[in-house]
């Protein structure tokens, strides 16, 4: 596992993401949602194991509460946590608003059971529009009042990033990217980031563990359209470079300059354990790495998220 240090703390490349553990979540998950013992075995694992980041929101269920509560029996080094506010749209209400993100983010750190976490992010790019200013200025004010040491926004597009770097506020953000997604690396949004020594974390490496489904077996036509094709290719893409599939998603990220951890979520401790041998593959060869960059420069990610994001 390779670390970044963020703060004067490691960040490992893998975060550990746990929006499963609050929440039904994933087109590849036919569990549901894992037992709390079952989540803490996955915290317990991957702390062990290497990883030094967690990432959780107000938002993911009651994930927050199981996380706190596996802390109180954890002798541990507290890892890097970053949690997030939900979004507040409500234009006109500018007390309401700061209320919000307080409330929010101290109800957070009460069910972390922390007096302090790392990093605080809105959780969507919606929030930068609705009173930008005001909004950066409160987020910008957890620092000062000790919430937090960095501050930043979950972003969907360039149109977010955008208007996230034209706030010194925000010093940190999370990102979709994947080898079906570069649309932020295609347009330079990464490297621009990178340029203003942002704290970069990648969601949707898997697609929500879209890469490993079986073709054969997927019967939604927008994604027998858009996504079974590639998922083909990705499989012999793969075979010719002696990875799996999971392997050469993380490497072509991992990899990228300016990012600094991928957030990977599990469903049980196996994968916990697999996602973790993945950061140990091998950097992908040029050629492969132009491959995949020209055969899945313009793959219809909205159209495939209009799957992935219907309710279970």
């Amino acid at each position: 596992m390779k670390y970044t240090t963020v703060l004067g703390k490691k960040v490992s490349k893998m975060s550990l993401g746990t929006v499963q553990f609050g929440l039904h979540y994933g087109i590849a998950n036919d569990v549901g949602k894992p037992e709390e013992s079952q989540s803490a075995d996955m915290m317990n694992y991957a702390l062990k194991n290497g990883v030094t980041s967690i990432d959780t929101a107000r938002a993911y269920g009651d994930s927050e509460e199981i996380i706190g509560r596996f802390f109180k029996g954890y002798s541990g080094e507290i890892p890097f946590i970053s949690t997030k506010v939900p979004p507040y749209q409500n234009i006109d209400d500018i007390a309401g608003l700061e209320k919000h993100i307080i409330e929010s983010v101290e109800t957070s750190l009460q069910c972390l059971g922390l007096h302090k976490v790392d990093n605080i992010m809105l959780h969507n790019g919606v929030s930068l529009t609705i009173n930008g200013d005001r909004t950066a200025k409160i987020m910008g004010d957890l620092i000062k009042r000790g919430y937090c040491d960095m501050v930043g926004a979950s972003v969907y597009n360039a149109s977010e990033i955008d208007k996230m770097l034209s706030y010194e506020q925000y010093t940190v953000t999370q990102i979709p990217m994947s080898i079906f997604d570069q649309r932020l690396i295609n347009t330079g949004y990464v490297d621009k980031l990178s340029k203003r020594e942002y704290t970069v974390f990648v969601r949707s490496v898997f697609l929500q563990g879209l890469f490993f489904l079986d073709p054969e077996k997927i019967t939604d036509p927008i994604l027998l359209e858009h996504a079974c094709p590639g998922i083909l290719k990705l499989r012999d893409l793969a075979e010719k470079e002696g990875m799996s599939i999971a392997e050469m998603a993380i490497s072509f990220l991992r990899d990228y300059p300016g990012v600094t951890s991928l957030v990977l979520g599990s469903d049980n401790v196996d994968q916990v354990s697999s996602n973790i041998h993945y950061f140990d593959a091998h950097p992908l060869s040029e050629e492969t790495n132009s491959i995949l960059k020209k055969t899945f420069a313009d793959v219809n990610i909205p159209e495939i998220m209009k799957v992935l994001s219907r309710p279970k």
